[in-house]
């Protein structure tokens, strides 16, 4: 089995590591390594490939998207952007399922989500991406300590939306509160997600040392967005009537 290698490459470029210059079809934020240098390991985030999956793997999840088709129904040609939009869309999707952020386009989740990931690209860029998972255990500290603080983060940043939303629904005005109720909706449903993936991989969690009860701070800060969200709800059904 070889190894998987994540990180700034330290200005050297993937000729350093593997000996030759990445093609236009390869990923472009993780290396491919059949045996480690002393590089590597300083430079990298090195992680070896499981042939088994066991309570130590992960999956690591990297794509590239190389382009976005604007489809112009009135016009003789379609023309193409940028797909910034769309690596903010799967950040948003994979953080639901606890996955952590290694950088735009890679992340380590506890289950094997490119699926998800797959069906969204498939609809939004068509032949136009490349995705690639990897089942991976870490290999030294440097990357146990990656792996941890990279999902630590996905729950503070969950936790963070939480509130901002919740300062949101207390002040919204009136024009602006159906889409606050959307966005608080949709957090719920992410948050429930999160909930139910912290609690069947807790053991692993644990492994990884993850300090914060996950589960346990995810539910707190859905139970005050859903009492905040039916608060919100109640007194915008209560006003209308009044109008009424």
């Amino acid at each position: 089995m070889g190894y998987i290698a994540v990180g700034q490459t330290g200005g050297f470029g993937s000729r350093r590591f593997i000996k030759r210059y990445k093609s236009i079809d390869e990923l472009r934020d993780i290396l491919k390594l059949d045996r480690l240098s002393s590089s590597a390991v300083k430079y990298l985030y090195i992680f070896g490939e499981c042939d088994v999956q066991d309570t130590e793997c992960l999956w690591l999840i990297s794509f590239d998207i190389k382009c976005v088709l604007v489809r112009r129904p009135n016009r003789s040609s379609n023309i193409y952007r940028k797909p910034s939009h769309e690596y903010r869309e799967v950040r948003e999707m994979l953080y639901s399922r606890l996955c952590g952020s290694v950088d735009l386009s890679t992340y380590i989740c506890l289950e094997d989500e490119s699926s998800l990931v797959g069906r969204y690209l498939d609809a939004v860029a068509p032949s136009h991406y490349i995705l690639e998972s990897h089942l991976v255990r870490p290999y030294d500290d440097r990357a146990r300590e990656l792996v941890k603080r990279a999902i630590e983060e996905t729950i503070e940043d969950l936790v963070s939306e939480a509130q901002h939303i919740l300062v949101r629904l207390r002040s919204v005005r009136p024009n602006n509160r159906a889409r606050a109720l959307d966005k608080a909706q949709k957090l719920g449903e992410s948050l429930r997600t999160a909930i139910a993936l912290a609690r069947i991989h807790s053991d692993k969690l644990r492994e990884l040392g993850i300090e914060v009860n996950v589960e346990a701070e995810l539910e707190k800060a859905l139970k005050l967005l859903e009492t905040e969200r039916h608060s919100t709800t109640n007194t915008h059904r209560f006003k209308r009537f009044k109008l009424g």
